[in-house]
């Protein structure tokens, strides 16, 4: 009886406290946080079985706002396609490895290891920077060598849709490029990135581009190291609103490029800012590639391009402007370029060329029968032994610095 009678009582204030709780209305800083769920994909374990289904089941269970973990000491093969459907505004953790297969058969017929399409919204992390994204691609660098035609996929390759963010982690060893983007893209963000691609054999590891920046608007990349043999960030056609802060290019790469443009279309490329960039030991640090005029070529046009705080390490050449990408002396004198170049800014250069072209330290091949205004201040590029020569040709404006015929490219 005694029993009964203190439950009841139990229960009595219980209701008394429902009712005496003070209602939602009368306390409108009261919040509910609904928890975001978190998924882990289990692995195969080992590297002959595809760890990638259970990725991608992952995403779908998960990918609405929750977080999917890839965690510390973990190793998952990609034997296909990773792809982030179902992911909105998802955060994707990535602690441990993520290793491709080398099969290039396969690989020859993806966009991407991964492949971001029309993804609205996902944070590709690492929070403790222990994770990794490996290519695996000693398999290409030496196939490639043998037959320079087979296709290769991209590392991660964004097509279309917004607020990207990738950031914390390496990658290393990429078959093709490290990264592509384009398809009308917006607000795409990289930051502390380790980026290294070597070959254990005499074969280079070939076009392994570090950013391919193509359609798209808004993207920044800040505080990222790139080794590799190619253009360390490539400005495509279609870029728009580019900020590159505190960069390293090194390996021997192309350095910091705008194009190649104008190959087959007419391409542009506006409003990019890079500073903070050091270049060591790149074909040259900054610079336009353009192809001739002629009816299968098209005409392009590069406008609001500055690089600011440029070091200069043994590169080839601190600038290059080149209107005869591609193509032969012969072909360009035929059909010269008509690209217009304007707004274009070297600011803040110095250091050391390397000894191929000394003295010369830029090489400013404008197109003959487009326009060029080009401008230079604070330049202190030297070569190592001699007196600076820059080799100029067609600039349409005073340019900031001392030019010597003989520009060629």
């Amino acid at each position: 009886m005694l029993f009964i009678s203190l439950h009841l009582a139990f229960v009595s204030i219980l209701l008394v406290g429902a009712i005496a709780a003070p209602t939602d209305e009368l306390t409108p800083d009261r919040v509910v946080v609904a928890k975001r769920a978190t998924c882990t994909p289990a692995t195969m374990g080992d590297d002959q079985l595809d760890d990638t289904p259970a990725i991608i089941a992952a995403i779908a269970s998960c990918g609405s706002g929750g977080t999917i973990v890839i965690p510390t000491g973990t190793t998952y093969s990609l034997r296909t396609m990773l792809t982030f459907s179902g992911c909105v505004n998802c955060d994707f953790q990535l602690e441990g490895t993520l290793k491709a297969s080398d099969d290039t058969t396969y690989w020859a017929t993806a966009s991407g290891i991964i492949y971001l399409n029309a993804i609205k919204g996902v944070r590709i992390r690492s929070l403790t920077g222990a994770g990794i994204l490996d290519g695996n691609g000693q398999t290409s660098y030496d196939q490639w060598a043998a037959s320079p035609t087979f296709a290769r996929p991209t590392a991660i390759y964004i097509n279309g849709g917004s607020d990207i963010t990738i950031t914390g982690f390496k990658v290393k060893n990429v078959p093709n490029a490290f990264f592509g983007q384009k398809g009308g893209v917006t607000n795409v963000n990289y930051a502390s990135l380790t980026m290294i691609a070597a070959s254990k054999s005499t074969n280079l590891p070939k076009n392994t581009d570090g950013f391919d920046i193509g359609e798209s608007t808004y993207t920044t990349i800040k505080s990222v190291y790139v080794s590799n043999q190619d253009d360390c960030v490539a400005f495509k056609s279609g870029c728009n609103y580019v900020t590159v802060d505190g960069i390293t290019c090194a390996g021997t790469n192309h350095g910091l490029s705008v194009g190649s443009l104008g190959k087959t279309n007419a391409d542009w490329v506006k409003n990019v800012y890079v500073t903070g960039a050091t270049m060591v030991n790149c074909g040259k640090a900054a610079g336009i590639k353009v192809y001739p005029g002629g009816s299968t070529h098209g005409t392009s046009t590069v406008s609001n391009v500055t690089w600011d705080g440029v070091t200069v390490s043994g590169c080839d050449y601190g600038a290059q402007i080149q209107s005869c990408y591609g193509s032969t002396a012969a072909e360009c004198t035929a059909d010269p370029s008509a690209a217009s170049l304007t707004g274009i800014y070297f600011k803040n250069f110095q250091g050391t060329t390397n000894t191929k072209y000394e003295p010369a330290v830029s090489n400013l091949d404008c197109p003959p029968a487009g326009t060029c205004d080009l401008y230079f201040t604070s330049w202190a590029v030297v070569p190592p032994a001699g007196t600076a020569e820059n080799l100029c040709a067609n600039i349409d404006n005073s340019p900031g610095i001392s030019c010597t015929t003989g520009a060629s490219g």
